[in-house]
């Protein structure tokens, strides 16, 4: 029996993240399967994709939007799996089920396995044990000092989060990027995913001797890490977390790193009000107005590693062995260039037949 995978959204560019594997299980029964719901990355309310009748499970990868801003639109009688972790931002009418951060589960007779996937608090990568194993990586990241990436299991086919298309500067550079833009003159004002690099640039100005820093009171803060596992968290950053305190948020500190990344809501949304106040640093995703921003100097984009460069992508693959590649969330109009970067696995199609 045939399996499908159709990529709904998140294909040949950055987008929404909304992937269905149609599949049987042991039973021969056919089961449906949503890896990640995710919402409009310029703030708009459609979503860019339909929710697919007849769903068995939804699996989710993390709590970021472009990953679970869909779910507002699932039927209540659908059961969504997550890490304890990333439930805590979902909609709380779902039928919400326990992931394991690292682990197996079996979800509607289908054996289903994750792994720490490097890009925020509590996510995960999703290896579907069916065709000879299919990987999602959600968003993942190898350079992470903070979240752990676990090495999966082979698949013969991987989906693979490639949201920077081939770029290959590594994590080391863009730390020193990020030191020379910061101003003496104003409060840096740097909105980013609460869940996500948050901390992680938190603790990296704490180790550079920068400690005038605050947290948005919706971010992931040090003492949230005390207790978490190392599947969760990097033992030498828990072991940091450990010696600094919680602190107020102040809108005039030096370096203010909050939510939402985009600058939609949330305090980043409230203080990009007042622009002229702030030297303000985007570090990932550029909607429509920050990318006017920066193009007009009145913002500064320097990009801090949260998914994967080429030298990793290639890693990935390898590791997997896997025979069929298809590269999300990038625009894939040079597919010969991909191949000569990635090897003649790599395909460019949403729709499989495995």
């Amino acid at each position: 029996m045939k399996t499908n995978v159709s990529i709904l959204s998140g294909f040949n560019r950055k987008a929404a993240a909304a992937i269905l594997v149609s599949t049987y299980d042991h039973n021969h029964q056919p089961v449906r399967l949503l890896l990640d719901a995710g919402g409009n990355l310029e703030g708009f309310d459609d979503k860019g994709w339909k929710i697919p009748t007849d769903l068995d499970a939804v699996l989710i990868s993390h709590d970021h939007h472009d990953h679970i801003g869909g779910l507002k639109d699932l039927p209540q009688s659908v059961p969504v799996f997550a890490t304890e972790q990333v439930q805590a931002y979902l909609p709380k009418h779902l039928d919400l089920r326990v992931l394991p951060h690292s682990g197996q589960i079996c979800v509607a007779g289908i054996t289903v396995t994750t792994g720490g996937a490097g890009h925020s608090y509590g996510g995960v990568w999703i290896h579907l044990k069916v065709a000879d194993g299919i990987f999602y990586s959600g968003d993942f990241c190898a350079e992470s000092e903070l979240f752990p990436f676990e090495q999966p299991p082979p698949a013969k086919t991987a989906l693979l989060d490639a949201s920077y298309g081939l770029y290959d500067r590594f994590q080391t550079q863009a730390k020193q990027d990020i030191l020379n833009a910061l101003s003496n003159d104003k409060p840096n004002l740097m909105p980013v995913p609460q869940s996500g690099r948050a901390l992680e640039m938190a603790l990296w100005f704490d180790s550079q001797n920068l400690y005038g820093w605050v947290l948005g009171s919706d971010c992931l803060q040090p003492s949230d890490i005390l207790q978490a596992s190392d599947t969760l968290i990097c033992s030498a950053r828990s072991h940091q977390a450990k010696m600094i305190c919680d602190r107020d948020f102040r809108d005039d500190a030096h370096i203010i790193l909050c939510g939402d990344p985009e600058g939609f809501s949330g305090d980043a949304g409230r203080l990009l009000q007042q622009t002229e106040r702030y030297n303000v640093i985007y570090t990932g995703h550029l909607p429509a107005h920050a990318r006017s921003a920066v193009a007009n100097n009145t913002a500064h984009f320097v990009r801090w590693n949260v998914h994967p460069t080429t030298t990793h992508l290639a890693l990935l693959i390898e590791q997997l062995q896997c025979e069929q590649c298809v590269p999300l969330f990038c625009p894939l109009d040079e597919v010969s260039l991909w191949r000569q970067s990635l090897g003649n696995c790599i395909l460019a199609t949403p729709q499989l037949e495995l």
